[in-house]
């Protein structure tokens, strides 16, 4: 051996390998990913692999300091990597991707916060590569840090290595017993495609999943190999369409990405009207989306306006809102929708200009309704600008065209949702029936410094045991509230209160909070990582009885939901989320990493484990159908956003249309 590896060289490749995987084994741990299982052999083997690959490379240097300097480099590269990995799946809910670069922006703006939220566990991530530091500056003697040089045969039986390494991790993708049955997404399909970068991070590394991800940014590749058969029509079905011309688009298809999404949308069942069809027919709407809302806002004490709706609304006390790659924008974005944003890239910023006839705005105005949008900010974050309008937003009114004073450079002062709801509400109850959407800002973070309306209502909280982050957050909260006041009296003294529903949800948790803060004023355990997703759902109506549901939701429901409260002329197989009113209704809640929840079991996508709440259990097969069906949604979703195939489908609509029309 030492005729064909130098002694210094091959220990330096085996010394990396170990400090490496120590750095995979520990990111594992603190995650709560399993240890002893295949993913960890192929994480081995990949460490192995990418030292010699590397260690092949910087061998060519002439100079020691600048193959030792390399070589730190690349073992630093791999730590931080690590350790900011483990700090955006706290901070944020999923792993960072290159397609979501410009969330990285944001924590720096809220960079004490995202340092703050940082368990102390997650540093140990930084001790192997501390303690190679050490190994490598120890006297010359006694280190082997490349500080030889290395000839012809070492370079040939490294690539030789190469080779034999890499076919057999290749290998590992493929082997049957070395597979997970309920993985969300099969290994071989995540290697080569790796837009869940749960399942990728924790079945190949953290490293692997770099490179993997900046492939797939450069050379992406779609994995799906499915073919769709449209279900029988049932006589008794009452809500049906005629698909022909769609049909006819299908056959003459010749992009297979625009194929496979027409014949997956139309092998979706329909869901048919059910006794609450029309419930709110021809009422005006208003959809808020409250920021960084969620349960805290259940203290009546502090939020009377919020009790004061509760009180003739329907509630659902298991909605949650999954952060995904940008939290808010793409929350937004899934509500307008019924899609699954891409949970590695913010969407609503990547896509903008995507059309879609099926958006909230569009199905509304088809019934006849004006659509309009209001903000309290600018475009700072988001395009709301662009992507409303494309949407279907007649109108998109943001802070500077209402008037609302604000500065987006001061992270500390959030513009007034008082302010937004007296100014908005004088411009949409102008026509009726009207729709509008009102996202709301005040009670964004940070909340570790003084601000106007972080301070405004301390006085409320003077008595209590919280943070003075969590006072200042519910004081911003109270400002929130005090709009919803403004907004019910606004429209009782225009006289449309009775005959308007207002649909409020949260955003997502306040995550510029730690979780002991949000612990303290909930009464669920927040130490859950799913748990913690928990925010309000409600539909008001100053008429309404109240109701409280139990059923498992999101914002991915909201569309479908209203679409058949106010009988839209609506197709559901283009919304991937469900009426929560349909005899059809699965009652689950998949979160962004394609995790899921329902009466019976959890399923945590990261690690491939089901967790029974009772005694009633899913066998293997009803799991891998339950994978299968979410997977295939977050797939398509990402197709259809991908190629923006809701403007091309209603193009190609339109045009059959006049083709038979002229042939007529």
């Amino acid at each position: 051996m030492k005729k064909y590896f130098p002694k210094k060289y091959l220990i330096e490749i085996l010394v990396t390998t170990v400090f490496l995987v120590a750095i995979e084994l520990i990111f594992r741990a603190v995650e709560g990913f399993a240890i002893f299982d295949w993913a960890t052999f192929r994480i081995f083997l990949s460490s192995f692999f990418l030292v010699v690959f590397f260690t092949f490379f910087i061998s060519l240097a002439k100079k020691e300091k600048t193959r030792k300097f390399w070589n730190i480099l690349l073992l630093f590269i791999a730590t931080i990597y690590a350790w900011i990995q483990a700090g955006f799946g706290n901070f944020l809910g999923v792993y960072i991707s290159l397609g979501t670069s410009s969330q990285a922006g944001a924590v720096v703006s809220y960079i004490k916060e995202f340092l703050v939220s940082y368990k102390v566990e997650y540093y140990f991530i930084l001790v192997p590569f501390i303690l190679y530091l050490f190994y490598c500056f120890l006297p010359k003697k006694e280190a082997f840090c490349f500080d030889e040089k290395v000839g012809i045969k070492p370079r040939i039986v490294s690539i030789l290595f190469l080779v034999v390494f890499g076919g057999f991790y290749l290998a590992t993708l493929y082997i049957p017993f070395m597979q997970n049955p309920i993985q969300l997404v099969e290994n071989k399909e995540v290697f080569f495609s790796p837009t869940n970068s749960s399942v990728a991070i924790n079945q190949f590394g953290t490293s692997v999943y770099g490179l993997l991800d900046i492939k797939q940014q450069f050379f992406p590749v779609h994995m799906i190999d499915e073919e769709f058969e449209k279900p029988e029509d049932d006589e008794n079905n009452t809500r049906v369409f005629d698909d022909t011309l769609w049909k006819e688009i299908t056959k003459k298809e010749s992009d297979p990405t625009y194929k496979t999404l027409d014949e997956y949308f139309l092998s979706r069942s329909i869901s048919q009207p059910n006794e609450y069809t029309g419930y709110f027919e021809d009422m005006n709407v208003i959809v808020i989306m409250m920021e960084s809302v969620n349960n805290i806002i259940l203290h009546e004490e502090y939020y009377p306006n919020f009790a004061k709706i509760l009180k003739n609304a329907w509630y659902w006390e298991n909605n949650y809102s999954p952060r995904n790659a940008c939290a808010t924008g793409d929350n937004e974005f899934s509500g307008m929708t019924s899609l699954y944003a891409l949970n590695y890239a913010c969407t609503a910023n990547v896509y903008p200009n995507n059309e879609y006839f099926t958006s909230i705005f569009n199905q509304f105005r088809n019934k006849g309704y004006t659509a309009t949008s209001y903000h309290d900010l600018d475009s700072a974050y988001y395009a709301r600008d662009v992507f409303h309008i494309a949407m279907g937003s007649e109108k998109y009114y943001d802070g500077n065209s209402l008037g609302i004073s604000f500065d987006s450079s001061n992270y500390l002062e959030w513009p007034s949702d008082v302010e937004l709801m007296e100014k908005a509400s004088a411009i949409f109850t102008q026509n009726t029936p009207f729709m509008a959407w009102i996202t709301t800002v005040t009670p964004h973070q940070p909340y570790d410094g003084a601000s106007v309306y972080g301070d405004k209502y301390l006085s409320l909280f003077e008595d209590t045991n919280y943070s003075m982050p969590l006072k200042r957050y519910m004081s911003k909260l109270k400002v929130t509230d005090d709009a919803l006041g403004v907004l019910l009296d606004e429209l009782d003294a225009k006289g449309v209160l009775d005959n308007t529903v207002i649909v409020l949800y949260g955003d997502h948790y306040p995550y510029g909070l730690v979780d002991s803060d949000v612990a303290s004023a909930v009464s669920y355990d927040v130490n859950d990582f799913y748990e913690i997703e928990r925010t309000p759902f409600v539909i008001y109506n100053k008429n309404l009885e109240p109701r409280i549901f139990s059923e498992k939701t999101s914002y991915m429901n909201i569309l479908p939901t209203l679409a058949n409260l106010f009988n839209l002329d609506y197709d559901p197989r283009f919304y991937l989320g469900e009426d929560l009113f349909s005899s059809d209704f699965s009652n689950r809640i998949v979160f962004a990493d394609g995790s899921w929840e329902d009466g019976i079991a959890r399923y945590d996508a990261r690690s491939s484990t089901v967790t029974y709440f009772g005694d009633q259990k899913y066998g293997t097969s009803e799991l891998q159908k339950i994978n299968r069906d979410i997977n295939l949604k977050k797939q398509m979703s990402k197709l259809a956003i991908t190629s923006n195939y809701f403007a091309d489908l209603e193009r190609k609509l339109n045009e059959e249309k006049e083709t038979e029309s002229t042939n007529e």
